[in-house]
């Protein structure tokens, strides 16, 4: 998944093993505040959330395997039905803060990093080193839920009264879609939700480069996570055990996460 030539299952190590650090016994995981982190030694979690964080990652990319076989879904689809794009946006919905919480546990294991240093800015127009010319950029997996802290940063979404910018040149009347009843098979744009399924897979593919940056953002004076809402995993299409899964390791997150990051 996402390249030729991988073989699944692909999750033999979920927990990258750097300068030969054996995992060690560690008390329960819902205890407050947690041993481990308050001794000074880094974060080891317990057996229960390893097992959590590996069924989760392979439940997640079952689920992309399974939506892009189903209904045909590659990086350059531009639209689909109406029915699909309600059912990726649910699966997109439960699947991205899940993954976000095993990419911060795996990092919190392996301790944070020092920031690095300022890159230097790219002429406007250059193509950057390590990609071809011509070859679009993939999606990147948005990691941080709390934003940069900075007003204005991101700019609110453009908003159309009328739906899309449909124009007709022989009337002054521009009507309005809502009007019209909608229909599971109605094609609409996928753009947005195709690139976030495809940056889940991105993210799924290359765990190391998201948790090298997840561990340079455990230092900052930010929260990375929110706390997730109650009603997130009540209903699909994840099941009710795995919706379980994902609450546990928000819990852990949310557990560890003050003595990495403070707000």
């Amino acid at each position: 998944m996402g390249g030729d030539g991988l073989v699944y299952p692909r999750l033999p190590n979920i927990f990258p093993n750097e300068n030969n650090i054996q995992p060690k016994p560690n008390p329960p995981a819902f205890c407050r505040p947690h041993p481990a982190l308050m001794s000074g030694s880094r974060y080891t979690p317990p057996v229960e959330i390893r097992s959590a964080v590996w069924v989760m990652l392979n439940t997640l990319s079952l689920a992309v395997i399974s939506l892009r076989d189903r209904f045909g879904i590659a990086a350059c689809t531009p639209f689909l039905p109406r029915h699909v794009l309600t059912r990726l946006s649910r699966f997109l919905a439960q699947a991205e803060p899940a993954l976000r919480r095993c990419l911060y546990l795996s990092a919190a294991e392996l301790g944070a990093l020092p920031a690095p240093a300022p890159a230097r800015p790219v002429p406007a127009g250059a193509q950057p080193a390590n990609r071809p010319a011509g070859r679009a950029a993939a999606p990147v997996f948005r990691l941080f839920e709390t934003g940069t802290g900075r007003a204005g940063s991101t700019p609110p979404p453009k908003t159309f009264r009328t739906g899309p910018r449909i124009r007709f040149l022989d009337t002054n009347e521009i009507p309005d879609i809502r009007e019209y009843a909608s229909d599971p098979d109605d094609i609409l744009p996928a753009r947005t939700l195709v690139r976030r399924l495809f940056a889940l897979d991105h993210a799924l593919d290359h765990r190391d480069r998201y948790i090298r940056k997840l561990r340079r953002g455990l230092a900052a004076p930010r929260k990375i996570l929110k706390p997730l809402g109650r009603r997130l995993y009540r209903r699909g299409p994840l099941s009710p055990l795995q919706g379980d899964t994902a609450r546990t390791l928000d819990i852990e997150a949310q557990t560890i996460q003050p003595w990495f990051n403070s707000s």
